[in-house]
């Protein structure tokens, strides 16, 4: 539920969502040095072990995008739609729900590549983020997403917070 104090939105889903999202950070620190130290032959694990936690980051921010959304009567396509975008013009929210779904449903996706269903073949090109290909495309988007600050996935929370106020002010006119 979200509420506002003094024009400050607020809601308590933000905190748990941060929480999730520091724990992983925290899982992925001692990856992103095992990354650095070890050689070519062994870079191949960490680097699926971090795409996976990132996956479960995005997943846990798709959440957070449909709680928000619970009780508003708005079409979700189009709340994702509202708030900031990326360095490429997508809307954050967006890239977040596509990443999440990525993660989710890749797994069946590598015996069908040639008849993808359209709405997956979206959510690659989505979660490629204007790339013809990525060997780590969710840490390509978190990367997208940090620019300059280092690679967390906590850093996507005042993408959140933004596209929370964006729906916030959306729904109060408009609905």
């Amino acid at each position: 539920m979200i509420f506002a104090i003094n024009d400050q939105l607020n809601d308590l889903g933000i905190s748990f969502l941060e929480g999730v999202l520091e724990s992983l950070d925290s899982s992925l620190a001692p990856i992103h040095k095992s990354i650095k130290a070890s050689t070519i032959w062994d870079v191949e694990s960490y680097c699926d072990h971090g795409e996976y936690l990132i996956g479960v980051g995005f997943c846990v921010m798709q959440r957070y995008l449909l709680d928000v959304l619970q009780d508003l009567k708005i079409d979700q396509g189009l709340a994702r739609d509202l708030g900031p975008k990326s360095k490429e013009g997508v809307p954050v929210a967006k890239l977040i729900h596509s990443a999440g779904n990525y993660w989710k449903h890749e797994p069946e996706w590598h015996i069908w590549l040639e008849s993808l269903k359209p709405q997956s073949q979206r959510t690659i090109n989505d979660t490629l983020h204007g790339r013809n290909s990525a060997d780590y495309p969710l840490s390509q988007v978190l990367a997208d997403l940090c620019g300059d600050k280092k690679l967390l996935l906590v850093n996507c929370i005042p993408y959140l917070k933004e596209w929370r106020q964006a729906v916030y002010i959306y729904t109060s006119k408009n609905v």
